[in-house]
């Protein structure tokens, strides 16, 4: 870990989907940076957290790279992702603050009240606060966001993402889900019918959507686009690779080699399989019209 001077107000957590709870603690780290002319950093995790910890099969909302884009446009000027390693997660709660310590200069911490670390994750809020009276620190609980009741979590979102409730994911994420990636070279057919699409192979550590076509967004070095998204398995290829194909509304040039951003807003339809090549055309056009029309 390289040290990084320059006062800092540091937010630690998690934040897997940086939902509308955690966007929460992070409105707040940064009106406290900027009150105190300091930076913003993110302490967290790298990877996928409870496969390590919990050895779950479960995937991740967003990857590092997706995760630390939007840390960054909430306001982050560093982010931290700390190797999930088992030295690491063994770590005692002191041992823990006093590392956060030795690599920056800390003026204060804010976390969710239900921030948890250390070793058999004995560290919590408490503790903190203990420590950082100690050390001429403050630290800053934000509530927890609750929605009807319940409090807002990342498994609550990725049900309604695997249901293809996406409209409902997205008002508890604070906006629209995405899928960042690299565009890959394809069979070339949607072309061929008059509707050439962008393909993106997704992250597999990444948490499934329902398999479905979405209307959405896509945000390109050239700007925003409206889009249709086929997004799930196809038989052609591995079945168990998930590619996006992104259809752009009057978009002409060539995304090859490039990083896009998927937007995912409503689910339309189903994936079907067409009798024919003509069915699939015109369900495609239905698709596009209905994508143009809509907002």
């Amino acid at each position: 870990l390289m040290s990084d001077k320059g006062k800092t107000v540091i937010t630690l957590g998690y934040f897997d989907s940086v939902h509308i709870g955690h966007r929460k603690v992070f409105k707040s780290a940064k009106n406290l940076a900027d009150d105190y002319g300091a930076r913003l950093t993110v302490f967290t995790f790298e990877g996928n957290l409870k496969s390590v910890t919990q050895n779950s099969k479960d995937k991740v909302i967003y990857t590092d790279l997706e995760r630390e884009n939007i840390y960054k446009k909430l306001g982050a000027d560093n982010v931290e992702f700390c190797k999930v390693s088992k030295e690491f997660l063994s770590m005692d709660k002191l041992e823990y603050l006093t590392l956060i310590n030795k690599k920056f200069d800390v003026i204060g911490y804010v976390t969710g009240s239900d921030y948890r670390f250390g070793k058999n994750r004995c560290g919590d809020v408490e503790f903190i606060k203990k420590y950082a009276e100690d050390h001429g620190q403050f630290l800053h609980v934000v509530p927890e966001v609750k929605t009807n009741g319940e409090k807002v979590s990342t498994s609550q979102i990725k049900e309604l993402l695997k249901n293809g409730n996406i409209e409902k994911a997205n008002s508890l994420l604070g906006e629209n889900y995405t899928v960042t990636g690299k565009v890959v070279k394809d069979r070339g057919v949607g072309k061929d019918l008059g509707y050439p699409t962008a393909n993106v192979i997704i992250d597999a550590e990444k948490h499934k959507l329902k398999s479905g076509v979405y209307q959405g967004k896509v945000r390109t070095g050239n700007g925003e686009f409206k889009a249709v998204i086929n997004y799930g398995p196809r038989p052609t290829f591995d079945l168990e690779e998930v590619v996006v194909e992104a259809h752009l509304i009057g978009f002409k040039d060539d995304l090859y080699g490039k990083t896009i951003v998927v937007e995912f807003e409503k689910f339309l339809r189903e994936v079907i399989k067409f009798a024919s090549v003509e069915d699939l055309k015109n369900q495609l056009e239905k698709d596009v019209t209905e994508v143009k029309n809509n907002g």
